[in-house]
């Protein structure tokens, strides 16, 4: 097996990769698509600690050997790849509730990602696709798996404002998924793109960068503000925003698919007694995400992706990095392998 190792800060090699097999409960996929995202671009920068691991955080592709026939996991079968695994040695893993796992294991981090040309894994971290989930869907189901964490988390009701602080690919997401369980999402974004690509995803309450948000969550809210604040901490918006757009006793989700450092004043949040919390993990999702994707309750065509060939990887990695340096717009990517 080949992949795309990080040696050290902005040094991709390709080079044999070996991974253990248990021939009892693993199969051999063949990579067909990687999806590399701002966390990548931040490993591979040096500004997230990663070394020695084959980048890429989510990837799909075919079963092309195994010895076992458990999920209807044959060969040819196409498959998501669960990006997470729980550590099994805290205490919640010992006592069977994995999804509260205190040290979940991350792909590219912890373990080889997803810029290979084969895996091996593991019978439980493969997820059949129906044939109504397309490639370029199931590539987000890790981005769908934490939306469904952060509704959960802050039990967001039917007919609940949520104002979501941030419209990237992520943020669009969730606003389709808000929908689909009836509340009233309000998106706000500093970016022309992707105020239009919120606005093209059906989303009705769409605020850009000319448009007073506190005023106008207000004049939507009839004067109550928020149920409920998202804060996407990919943005480059400062995040006392989240604050001023929640209501009194509102809860606010910072949440994000990096570790992107921010500067952060609670003096309103304490002023409005808000409850906060912290959603990072998609960790038993995933059988949940695929359902809504083969029942169309989230239409991801109006993301704005870009595609690239395996053997560019590395170009197109310091492509990204120099964007993302540089403050100017990043877009995810997708690389092909087949």
């Amino acid at each position: 097996m080949k992949g795309w190792i990080l040696e050290k800060p902005n040094t991709l090699v390709e080079t044999e990769i070996s991974e253990v097999e248990s021939a009892s409960s693993s199969a051999k996929v063949k990579i067909t698509k990687t999806l590399l995202t701002l966390s990548d671009v931040l490993r591979y920068s040096g500004n997230e600690d990663c070394e020695n691991v084959a980048l890429g955080s989510y990837g799909i592709g075919v079963v092309s050997e195994t010895d076992v026939n458990l999920l209807d996991l044959e060969q040819g079968k196409h498959v998501f790849i669960e990006a997470l695994r729980s550590c099994d040695d805290c205490n919640f893993c010992k006592d069977g509730d994995k999804e509260k796992c205190s040290s979940l294991k991350v792909a590219g981090v912890d373990f080889n990602g997803f810029l290979m040309d084969f895996k091996t894994e593991e019978i439980n971290s493969l997820y059949s696709l129906p044939e109504s989930v397309d490639d370029f869907s199931a590539l987000f189901i890790g981005y769908i798996s934490n939306a469904i964490a952060i509704v959960d988390k802050l039990n967001i009701q039917k007919g609940d404002y949520v104002a979501i602080v941030g419209a990237n690919n992520f943020g669009n997401i969730l606003a389709q998924l808000l929908m689909y369980y009836q509340a009233v999402p309000i998106v706000c974004t500093q970016d022309d793109e992707d105020e239009q690509m919120a606005k093209d995803a059906g989303v009705y309450y769409v605020l850009g960068k000319d448009d007073n948000w506190a005023k106008e969550v207000s004049s939507i809210t009839g004067g109550r503000l928020a149920d409920s604040v998202v804060y996407i901490s990919d943005c480059n918006i400062p995040a006392v925003k989240a604050f001023s757009l929640a209501a009194y006793n509102a809860s606010v989700a910072f949440t994000g698919l990096t570790a992107k450092t921010n500067a952060i004043s609670f003096s309103q949040a304490i002023k409005k007694k808000l409850v906060i919390y912290c959603v990072n993990s998609s960790y038993g999702n995933t059988a949940a995400s695929i359902n809504l994707l083969a029942n169309k309750a989230i239409n991801l065509s109006y993301l704005k992706i870009k595609k690239a060939k395996y053997l560019d990887t590395d170009k197109v990695l310091s492509e990204m990095a120099d964007s993302f340096e540089k403050e100017e717009k990043f877009y995810e990517t997708i690389i092909e392998n087949n």
